[in-house]
């Protein structure tokens, strides 16, 4: 079982800039991810993870996408990940086509996972991938964190999945 705790964060305006990049970059390579998979599917061909995630290698070497350099990898995978995960969902009757990602949707986000102790909060602050220290209003104690969700709506919100181990 998994507990998630939610927290606000207060990024400055270089942070808020690198965290709308990112946001745009993660939508933009999942939709093309969709519409590398719809297109393969239309014509009878399969694609899966691995196939978009070698399509995400060739667009960080091409000149026009060089910006995909700029922002976490780690978000960018996640966001290829979520899309595998949609068609799985759909394949196995649990859900609808995924569908394409809207910059003008009230509610965007992106996941990074921990990797070597790249995500941790020091105090007041929590150290992010590409962002580095950001502010943070935290309620509770957190142990070790797997991965952390950010949230942007009309403010700034973080989700983190700690490693708990609760005995049901």
């Amino acid at each position: 079982m998994q507990k998630g705790v939610k927290f606000r964060i207060y990024p400055n305006k270089e942070q808020q800039t690198i965290i709308n990049q990112t946001l745009g970059c993660c939508r933009l390579i999942y939709n093309k991810g969709l519409a590398m998979r719809n297109e393969a599917y239309q014509n009878g061909n399969k694609i899966g993870y691995s196939q978009t995630s070698t399509m995400l290698t060739e667009l960080k070497k091409q000149d026009d996408f060089v910006f995909l350099k700029a922002v976490d990898s780690i978000a960018l995978q996640q966001s290829l990940r979520d899309l595998d995960r949609g068609f799985v969902n759909f394949f196995q009757k649990r859900a609808r086509h995924p569908q394409f990602k809207s910059k003008h949707n009230r509610h965007q986000s992106y996941r990074t996972i921990n990797q070597g102790d790249n995500i941790r909060i020091v105090g007041k602050y929590i150290k992010l991938p590409k962002l580095g220290y950001v502010k943070v209003r935290q309620s509770m104690e957190v142990g070790k964190i797997n991965n952390v969700s950010l949230i942007m709506t009309s403010r700034f919100m973080m989700l983190l999945l700690p490693a708990l181990h609760i005995s049901v």
